[in-house]
């Protein structure tokens, strides 16, 4: 009986936070860059790894125009930003919360 219990609660925790992307209800958010939340993550990196390396360059070559740089580079970031799974990082810590809970009755018994 705990166990449909517990079954219950995270799939009721992943319908109200999992947002991105849930195959079982054929989302994705991302645009298509990425086909699970691994590949997500790793994609948002990449963009604020090359943002950095673009802010980092700005001034080595001087002809560049640094404002448009500037421009650009926070437009990455925003992409970025709008990418972050916010939403499924508050299922991980319900689901961490539900889950101690549950090993912690576990060992009262």
């Amino acid at each position: 009986m705990k166990t449909k219990k517990l079954i219950q609660q995270l799939l009721d925790l992943k319908n109200r936070h999992i947002e991105l992307i849930n195959d079982s209800r054929n989302i994705n958010h991302t645009c298509g860059l990425a086909s699970n939340y691994s590949e997500l993550i790793h994609r948002i990196a990449d963009l604020l790894k090359t943002s950095k390396k673009a802010l980092e360059g700005i001034h080595a070559v001087p002809e560049t125009n640094p404002t448009e740089i500037e421009y650009n580079v926070a437009d990455v970031i925003g992409i970025a930003i709008k990418l972050l799974p916010f939403s499924e990082m508050q299922f991980i810590d319900e689901t961490m919360e539900l889950l101690s809970e549950e090993a912690s009755t576990d060992t009262k018994h």
